[in-house]
């Protein structure tokens, strides 16, 4: 499988340097990924967030994509509902033609109610949006005119004159309920899940909708991510600052009302951040060999902490995990 990191330009607490050097070391952390072997780093999407959580990820992956070879990129999660599709599908393709085809996109609904309020999207609507949206975009990196009517979104006369280089585009649908995960697998799309303690049952229920559609589900791609950090020795103090770490991010989530649950404690006590693994090398491959190993997964991603973390995570466990699930599907 392949192994990456999952990332985004977050202030931390008591970080008070520019927001232009966030952004800049975030950059420069994709080329030391790059450096140390990573297959690939993903970033996530929020609004009006007080840690300055990025808004725009496909500006942040160009930059990334100027600066790296190999590295493959993704959005994990780009909110769907809040995207205009046939804007989106012209950014996604020229930040795939700026990356040499390195791009996966990974849709999702979104969860905060007041990024929803401010888009004045109706956040019962974010799953028709979603899949309606991720439909445009297929056709539009598969066809080169067509017309659009459905229930979100009219198009007449779509052109999609910048087309990406990947043929097909991988896109990627996020979920984590039984029905969605089946209407994913209809729909022939990627699937992303956080949720890591499912990973089989999730997986049966999407090779089963799969074929019923007519589709091969080894000819899909699947996908987790967990948080965690390792050390050479995991003493008393590393576990506290990590600790602290998580919960300065995870106030993200505890300060605002999501949409799904009214308030944030599913997101608390089930957001992978929430469920890190940590320890020394030894200890951390046990744990990921325990969820991971024989599962049917190809792409599996790492929210390691500081960098040290993410050298050593390289270094004494990437090459490991690299050989265990599927390998990935490529365009």
């Amino acid at each position: 499988m392949d192994v990456g990191l999952q990332g985004s330009v977050i202030r931390r607490a008591g970080d008070t340097r520019p927001l232009a050097d966030l952004y800049r070391d975030q950059v420069e952390l994709a080329v030391r990924a790059e450096s140390w072997g990573y297959d690939f780093l993903w970033v996530g999407e929020h609004h009006f967030a007080p840690n300055q959580w990025n808004p725009s990820p496909l500006p942040l992956l160009a930059a990334i994509a100027a600066r790296t070879t190999t590295l493959r990129l993704g959005v994990n999660v780009i909110v769907a509902p809040y995207h205009n599709p046939l804007r989106l599908a012209e950014d996604i393709a020229t930040v795939d033609l700026l990356s040499n085809g390195r791009l996966d996109l990974v849709l999702g609904t979104g969860s905060i109610r007041d990024e929803f309020d401010t888009f004045a999207v109706p956040p019962a609507e974010r799953w028709g949006r979603t899949f309606e949206a991720a439909e445009i975009l297929r056709r539009c990196f598969s066809e080169d005119r067509f017309d659009h009517e459905g229930r979100y979104f009219t198009f007449p006369n779509v052109r999609m004159t910048t087309q990406p280089v990947q043929r097909p585009m991988p896109l990627w649908v996020a979920s984590a309920g039984p029905k969605t995960i089946e209407r994913v697998a209809r729909a022939g799309f990627h699937f992303q899940t956080p949720v890591m303690a499912q990973l089989g049952p999730f997986w049966e229920r999407y090779s089963a909708a799969a074929r019923a559609a007519g589709h091969d589900p080894e000819s899909k791609n699947f996908h987790v991510f967990t948080g965690g950090s390792v050390a050479e020795q995991w003493t008393p103090e590393r576990a506290a600052a990590y600790e602290a770490g998580v919960r300065d991010f995870m106030s993200f989530y505890s300060t605002r009302e999501t949409v799904f649950a009214g308030t944030a404690h599913d997101v608390d006590t089930e957001h992978p951040s929430a469920n890190a693994i940590t320890g020394t090398p030894d200890q951390v491959l046990a744990t990921l060999e325990e969820r991971i190993g024989s599962t049917a997964l190809t792409h599996f991603a790492w929210a390691p902490g500081p960098p040290d973390a993410m050298q050593l995570f390289a270094r004494e466990i990437l090459p490991v995990v690299k050989g265990w699930g599927r390998e990935p599907v490529r365009a």
